[in-house]
């Protein structure tokens, strides 16, 4: 099902969009997307089960956003606004692609390109699923460097993906190596930080985990090449029988690992002040799946406080973990109620490295990173005004005023649903049950000021 979020940022941030980056030098910028993670699946946010101390210190060193949203509630419409800063619709892409989809099209203008050609050195290492071929992958859209796979759900160890075809890629070329996808992308993350330490770099480590099939850097290989995997082990991988949770609880683990050793990299070579590292989901988890027995063992990921999963539309399909850290510039130990959502990483990024960012539908998160703002509070409990009010844009609306996706829009505390063509339904952002005594036809015609300054 093709699904689509819109979560539209604080009017107060736009005057943020050509914020200059804190001094003279282009910063390195690191973007780490996990796969699937759900909002409480970390300690920072909430989690007593899983051991993640290092995402927990990099929230205690940085920024940590408690409002961030993702722009599909599913992995390719995410993934093509990070990339472009735009909505995905404008992609085209509105759901997973499947086999034959046409992929990011090549016309389109990524981050990858706007920095490679502003003197960064651009890599990704990971999942890219944006396009199953060569000729439409990260290679011909900005990046110098790809290491990892083209397909959404790639076994972890033997990286066969569920059509039975081999999928790790170096470039353009495919190839046989060794090891668990987490630690890989990992290996190769580093090296490449270790080569690239005297320029600037921008990184975009593109995590697999924890997305199915559910595997640990302790599992063999579930998969091999030539034949198609269906059904729920097929899928899944053969924790689906159960239980699941300590499987994934691992590679939970493991991704946190990563962070650490990504992490300690960027100290090694001394560049901490001088690189800003991202953190993030490109979704929210999944709760349940179908074919998997329902009991507590296998209970995946966790929402809280949100009610939903991915796929859908409520908050725990998109509501996510983000963190921003970058010694000397972002205050250490504060907290952001500030509404923000994956399309504004591209305008971020290219203010904070004096790039022109062009046209996109996100809004610069510059000052809200770089300063102490209204959004803000301490971990020591001072507050300051809540944030202001979000509000629509005529060009979303217009866009998706034919489509027949299922749709959510949020302004303020109140968000509204439509699923294919049916009358929006509008709730009140948090609790998510339906409030019919206003109307949802007032709330989306609210203070379009912004979209029209920048169509």
């Amino acid at each position: 099902m093709k699904q689509a979020l819109i979560v539209f940022s604080v009017v107060a941030m736009a005057a943020a969009a050509n914020a200059a980056q804190p001094s003279g030098e282009q910063p390195n910028i690191v973007l780490i997307l996990a796969d699937d993670l759900g909002y409480a699946d970390i300690g920072a946010y909430g989690n007593k089960v899983n051991r993640t101390p290092n995402l927990d210190r990099m929230a205690r060193n940085g920024l940590r956003l408690t409002d961030f949203h993702t722009n599909g509630a599913n992995c390719s419409p995410t993934r093509a606004a990070i990339l472009t800063g735009q909505y995905q619709q404008r992609c085209g892409i509105e759901g997973a692609l499947g086999e034959g989809a046409k992929g990011l099209p090549q016309q389109t203008i990524t981050i990858a390109e706007r920095l490679r050609d502003a003197g960064y050195v651009t890599g990704m290492m990971g999942k890219w699923h944006l396009g199953y071929g060569p000729d439409n992958g990260p290679t011909q859209h900005g990046f110098d460097e790809f290491v990892g796979h083209l397909h959404g759900a790639t076994d972890y160890l033997s990286h066969v993906d569920k059509y039975g075809r081999m999928d790790w890629w170096h470039n353009e070329e495919p190839v046989n190596e060794e090891g668990h996808n987490t630690t890989l992308i990992t290996r190769h993350s580093v090296r490449f930080i270790r080569e690239h330490a005297d320029k600037p770099f921008f990184l975009f480590v593109s995590h697999s985990a924890i997305h199915f099939p559910w595997q640990s850097t302790t599992d063999k290989a579930h998969r091999v090449a030539g034949q198609r995997y269906e059904g729920a082990v097929g899928k899944l991988g053969p924790p689906a029988a159960g239980p699941v949770q300590p499987v994934v609880q691992s590679m939970t683990e493991e991704l946190d690992a990563s962070v650490g050793e990504i992490l300690a990299a960027i100290k090694e070579e001394n560049i901490e002040k001088r690189t800003l590292v991202f953190f993030t989901s490109d979704n929210g988890g999944i709760i349940r799946m179908a074919g998997v027995p329902i009991v507590p063992a296998n209970r995946i990921s966790d929402n809280s406080p949100w009610r939903g999963q991915k796929h859908g539309l409520y908050e725990g399909g998109h509501r996510v973990p983000a963190i921003a850290l970058w010694p000397g510039h972002i205050e250490a130990g504060c907290v952001s109620n500030e509404p923000c959502m994956t399309v504004d990483l591209m305008p971020t990024f290219l203010a904070l490295s004096a790039v022109k960012a062009g046209k996109t539908d996100g809004v610069s998160l510059a000052s809200l990173l770089l300063q102490k703002s209204v959004a803000m509070k301490s971990l020591s409990g001072s507050k300051t005004a809540p944030p202001t009010s979000c509000s629509t844009t005529t060009s979303a609306t217009n866009h998706l005023a034919g489509s027949s996706s299922p749709t959510s829009m949020r302004s303020a505390i109140w968000t509204t649903f439509r699923s294919g063509r049916s009358n929006p339904k509008l709730t009140r952002t948090g609790n998510q049950r339906e409030v019919k005594s206003r109307s949802p036809t007032s709330f989306s015609a609210q203070n379009t000021q912004r979209s029209a300054s920048r169509n």
